[in-house]
């Protein structure tokens, strides 16, 4: 065996390791893991979320593809003239 590397391993002191693994809870799991699936589960919601909104963004874009396309220039130009009208003025 090479002499350093012996002489290092056997000053290692595995016991205190040991010790550290016997102070793992009852339960099995120190609290950091509890903390740990709180963030992965806010992940997951957040992505399920983010996921939801692509999905219905393209759902619509699909859906209007097949809208005839004066259909769409229409809703274009109804849109347009919404966005322009004087704030005053009386809608029906």
């Amino acid at each position: 065996m090479n002499v350093p590397f012996k002489a290092i391993s056997e000053r290692i002191c595995l016991t205190r390791i040991i010790k550290a693994a016997d102070a793992i809870p009852a339960s099995g799991a120190p609290r950091k893991t509890r903390s740990m699936l709180i963030v992965l589960v806010a992940l997951a919601v957040i992505s399920s979320l983010a996921a939801e909104m692509a999905y219905g963004y393209f759902a619509d874009r699909y859906e209007m593809s097949w809208v005839r396309p004066e259909l769409a220039e229409h809703a274009a130009i109804v849109r347009a003239q919404g966005r322009l009208r004087e704030k005053d003025e009386l809608r029906i």
